[in-house]
C-alpha cells in the first residue's frame, strides 16, 4: 500500500472521515458494475496488437475490446447559447460536429464558480462536501472546512482511479484546484496535479492567466515562457495534449488514456490573435438585443429550449439604442474579441479530434465537453482592462476610461472583459450571471461524443444532469467500481449517478433527483422538476431570506416566481435543503467575508515578516509573496556592478495593470508603483555606484490607500516620495532578478525581462503590519 500523503490533520480528518460517514447515509444512486472484469476469449486482432509480446492489462478490456480513451474537455465561463449547436453565431464547427457525431444535454447543470465545478467533474463528489465551495484562491482555517481551496484525499480523482486501472493520465490547461499559496516553486505539492493522479501536467495553477504570457507550470515546476514567436497558450497546450497522445499510442498502443484537457477560454483576460477578431467585424453592430433575440428564436429551432420558454432580462442591462456611439463601438469591439476566442478554442478541439482519427483513435474515444459555469458580468456595465482589479478593489472604468485602449482590446496588453450586457447574451434564455444560483450561473453545455458506443446521434437529451454525474458515468462505462482506499484514505461515496442509461435511450428516466448548489450565503435545492432559491443579504439572519420557487419542468428559463402560489411545495424543499446541507458538511451556514481573499493559512509561504530570495528563484504566486500591500515594508538588495551598462529589474510584482517593480536604468535606482494606470515612481538622485553596494527601498505606509517610499544607496537617502498601493495587485507573481512575463513598468516594456545583467546576492523583504491609526 502506498504511504499516505501528509495533509492538515485538524482539516483533512474531518473532511476524510466525518464527510464519509455523513454522505454514506442517504446518496443519490450511483450505477455500478461488477468489478470481475471478462477475460477475452476472442482471437487477437493483429490491428490492434502491435507485438504479441506484451501483455495485456485485463483491467482494460472489456470482453476482449480495449476500453475506450476518455478525454474530458472544459471551457471556462461560457454561457449555455455561447456554442453554434446551443444557438450561437459564434462559429463553432468543430464542437458542433462533436455534437452531430454524440448527444447534446440541454438540462446539465455545474455549480457557480470554476474551482468547485472542476473538484465534481473529477471527483463525482459535491463540492462542498470535498473543500472546494469557493475558488482555490480562497482557503480559510479549520471552521470552514468546506472552504479549503482544495480537494480531500477522502474524495479521489477520476484520474487516481483509472491511473490503478492501468490507464495513462495526462492533464492539460487551467487547474485552479490546488490552494494558490502552495503554487509556489517549492511547493507543497500535495493539491497539485501529479499528486491527483495525473502522471503528466502542463498548464497553469490559478483562475486565470494570460494568453500570451502565461504563468506555466510542467509537472511540478513553474517553467519560464518559451521562446516562441507569435507565442499563444491555446496553441502550446494543444501541442502538449497531442504529444502526451502520441507517446502513449506508439509505445503502449493497448493502454488507453485519460486526459483533462481544461481551456482557459472564454475566462478573462479575452486575449487572442487579431486575425480572429477580425472574423466578426459587423457582425455585433446591431447590438446584443438584436443578438440575444435571434439566439433565443435558434435555441427554439434546435430544439435546444422548449417552444414555451420565457426569454427573461436584467433590467440593469441598458437598451442597445439608448447607448452613445462611443460606448456602441467599446462594446461591439468587446464581443468581436470574445468571439473569436471562442472561435479559436473551437479550433483547437478540431485540431485534436482531427489527430485522433488520424492515429485511429477516434472512435474508441469518449469526449465530455463542459463548460464549467455561467458567463460573467464582473465586466460591469462597461467592460473592463482587468477582471481582477473589478473583483478584489471594485475599480470599474467608464467607457471614457477605456476608449483610448480600444485597438487594445483582445491584444497582449489588456485583460479585457466585456461588459455584462453581453454575459446576458451569452446565458441566454436565462437571468443572471457566474456565482449566482440561477439558471444563468448553473445551466451549461455539455456535449458527449463516443462513436462506438452512441449510437443517437446528433440527438437531443433533456434530462437533468448535475455535473458530479459526469465521472460516476464514465466508471460505470469502463466497469470500475469506486475504492474503498486511495493511498491508505478511507473514500468517501459518490453524489453523483451514471446517466449511461441515456446515452441510447433518449427516454430514459432520470437519475438524478436532487441536487443542492450553494454559493454563500446563497443557495438553491432542486429536486425532481422544482427548485427553490434562497436570497440571503449579509449582516440578516438566514432565518430571514427571501425564497423563490420554479418549476422548471414547465418553466425552463426560472422566469416565473410560485413560492407564493405554492407555499407547502416551497416549505417541502426548504426542509430538504437543510438535510441535503447537513449531509454534505455545509451547516452552519455561514455569510462570505471580504477578507476571505486575504486569508493567509499558517502553512502559507506568507505567514512570516522576513522573505530571502536568491538569484535563480522561480516565479512567486501573489498568494505565497510578501504581503506587502497591507503592510509598511522594506526592500534590501546587495548588488555589485562591474561597468556603467549593468542594469535591470531587481525585484517585480504583477503587471502593466498594477504591480510593483524596483530596477535600475540609465545608473539610476528607481521604484515603479502602478495602480491600475495610476503611476507613483521615485528614481535616486544619484547613480548607483560601480562595485559592491546595498539598495534599498523603505516603505512606511501611512493608510491602506500608500504611504511615503524612501530610497537608499549605502545608507544614504537618495529618493523620496508618495506612494498609492491598492490592497492586492493583480494575478501575475512576484519575478527575482527580472520582470518574467508582462512587464510592469512600460519604460522597459520593449526590452523583454529587462533581467538584471549585474550580480546580486538576495532580495530581502521586512514586513511589518500595519494598524490602522497607528504610525510606522
Amino acid at each position: 500500500m502506498k504511504k499516505k500523503r501528509n495533509r492538515p490533520k485538524t482539516i483533512m480528518k474531518a473532511l476524510a472521515i466525518s464527510s464519509t460517514v455523513a454522505l454514506t447515509a442517504s446518496m443519490t444512486g450511483f450505477v455500478t458494475a461488477s468489478q470481475a472484469e471478462k477475460t477475452s476469449t476472442k482471437p487477437k486482432d493483429p490491428t490492434n496488437d502491435s507485438s504479441s509480446t506484451i501483455v495485456k492489462n485485463q483491467s482494460t478490456y472489456t470482453n476482449g475490446e480495449r476500453k475506450p480513451n476518455v478525454i474530458y474537455i472544459v471551457l471556462d465561463d461560457i454561457g449555455f447559447s455561447d456554442i453554434g449547436a446551443y444557438g450561437s453565431e459564434i462559429k463553432t464547427p468543430n464542437i458542433d460536429q462533436l455534437a452531430s457525431d454524440g448527444l447534446r444535454y440541454n438540462n446539465f447543470n455545474t455549480t457557480p464558480l470554476s474551482s468547485p465545478t472542476r473538484a465534481s467533474l473529477l471527483t463525482g463528489r459535491e463540492n462542498n462536501s470535498v473543500g472546494m465551495g469557493n475558488v482555490a484562491n480562497v482557503s480559510l482555517g479549520p471552521d470552514r472546512p468546506n472552504m479549503q481551496g482544495s480537494v480531500t484525499d477522502a474524495a479521489g480523482t477520476i484520474a487516481e482511479i483509472v491511473k490503478e486501472k492501468g490507464y495513462n493520465t495526462f492533464g492539460v490547461g487551467k487547474w485552479h484546484l490546488a490552494p494558490l499559496y502552495t503554487a509556489t516553486p517549492a511547493g507543497p505539492y500535495d493539491y497539485w496535479p501529479l499528486s491527483k493522479g495525473f502522471e503528466k501536467y502542463y498548464g497553469f495553477m490559478d483562475g486565470e492567466t494570460s494568453q500570451f504570457a502565461p504563468q506555466l507550470v510542467n509537472g511540478n515546476e513553474m517553467i519560464d515562457l518559451p521562446k516562441t514567436e507569435d507565442y499563444n497558450l491555446n496553441d502550446d497546450l494543444l501541442a502538449h495534449a497531442k504529444k502526451y497522445i502520441t507517446d502513449q499510442v506508439s509505445i503502449y498502443p493497448d493502454k488507453p488514456f485519460f486526459m483533462n484537457y481544461a481551456f482557459g477560454t472564454g475566462h478573462s483576460p479575452i486575449q487572442v490573435p487579431e486575425e480572429y477578431i477580425d472574423k466578426y467585424n459587423g457582425v455585433y453592430d446591431k447590438g446584443w438585443d438584436k443578438i440575444r433575440e435571434e439566439r433565443f428564436e435558434h435555441q427554439k429551432e434546435l430544439g435546444i429550449i422548449p417552444e414555451n420558454t420565457t426569454l427573461t432580462s436584467d433590467s440593469n442591462v441598458k437598451k442597445w439604442d439608448s447607448l452613445t456611439a462611443d460606448q456602441k463601438k467599446l462594446y461591439v469591439k468587446f464581443m468581436q474579441a470574445y468571439a473569436g476566442y471562442i472561435t479559436q478554442a473551437d479550433e483547437e478541439v478540431g485540431k485534436l479530434v482531427n489527430y485522433l482519427k488520424g492515429i485511429g483513435q477516434y472512435d474508441n474515444t469518449m469526449i465530455v465537453l463542459i463548460g464549467d459555469n455561467g458567463a460573467t458580468d464582473s465586466g460591469g456595465p462597461d467592460g473592463t482592462d482587468s477582471f481582477f482589479s473589478s473583483l478584489t478593489a471594485g475599480r470599474q472604468p467608464t467607457t471614457e476610461d477605456l476608449m483610448p485602449k480600444y485597438n487594445l482590446i483582445g491584444g497582449p496588453d489588456m485583460q479585457a472583459l466585456y461588459p455584462k450586457g453581453w454575459a446576458q447574451v451569452s446565458n441566454t434564455p436565462f437571468n443572471t450571471y457566474k456565482g449566482s444560483v440561477y439558471g444563468g450561473a448553473l445551466r451549461n453545455p455539455l456535449i458527449i461524443t463516443w462513436p462506438k458506443g452512441i449510437t443517437d446521434k446528433g440527438e437531443i437529451r433533456r434530462q437533468y444532469v448535475h455535473v458530479t454525474d459526469i465521472t460516476p458515468t464514465v466508471l460505470d462505462i469502463l466497469k470500475y467500481e469506486v475504492p474503498e482506499m486511495i493511498d491508505g484514505v478511507e473514500q468517501m461515496p459518490m453524489y453523483g449517478a451514471s446517466i449511461a442509461s441515456t446515452f441510447n435511450d433518449a427516454n430514459a428516466p432520470e437519475v438524478r433527483k436532487t441536487a443542492i448548489s450553494y454559493f454563500q450565503p446563497n443557495r438553491a435545492i432542486y429536486h425532481e422538476g422544482w427548485k427553490a432559491i434562497a436570497k440571503h443579504k449579509n449582516g440578516t439572519s438566514f432565518d430571514d431570506d427571501i425564497w423563490e420557487l420554479y418549476n422548471v419542468k414547465e418553466d425552463f428559463s426560472e422566469s416565473k416566481n410560485l413560492a407564493d402560489k405554492e407555499p407547502d411545495k416551497l416549505a417541502e424543499l426548504q426542509k430538504l435543503f437543510m438535510s441535503e446541507a447537513a449531509k454534505y458538511k455545509i451547516l452552519p451556514l455561514k455569510e462570505s467575508s471580504p477578507n476571505d481573499m486575504g486569508y493567509i493559512k499558517e502553512d502559507s509561504a506568507a505567514n512570516r515578516n522576513n522573505f530571502k530570495y536568491y538569484p535563480g528563484t522561480g516565479l512567486v504566486t501573489p498568494n505565497a509573496a510578501p504581503p506587502v500591500n497591507t503592510s509598511s515594508f522594506t526592500i534590501t538588495v546587495p548588488v555589485t556592478r562591474e561597468n556603467a551598462s549593468n542594469s535591470g529589474v531587481l525585484v517585480a510584482m504583477g503587471d502593466e495593470i498594477g504591480g510593483y517593480t524596483l530596477y535600475i536604468k540609465e545608473n539610476k535606482l528607481t521604484f515603479l508603483y502602478d495602480k491600475f494606470d495610476s503611476i507613483s515612481k521615485i528614481t535616486s538622485t544619484k547613480n548607483v555606484p560601480l562595485g559592491k553596494s546595498e539598495i534599498k527601498l523603505d516603505f512606511k505606509r501611512t493608510s491602506m490607500a500608500g504611504g511615503i517610499g524612501t530610497l537608499y544607496i549605502n545608507g544614504q537617502k537618495v529618493g523620496e516620495g508618495q506612494i498609492q498601493t491598492t490592497p492586492l495587485v493583480t494575478i501575475e507573481g512576484m519575478s527575482i532578478g527580472k520582470d518574467a512575463l508582462n512587464p510592469v513598468a512600460q519604460e522597459y516594456k520593449k526590452l523583454g525581462d529587462f533581467a538584471f545583467t549585474g550580480k546580486f546576492d538576495y532580495v530581502q523583504f521586512d514586513v511589518t503590519k500595519f494598524i490602522p491609526g497607528t504610525a510606522h
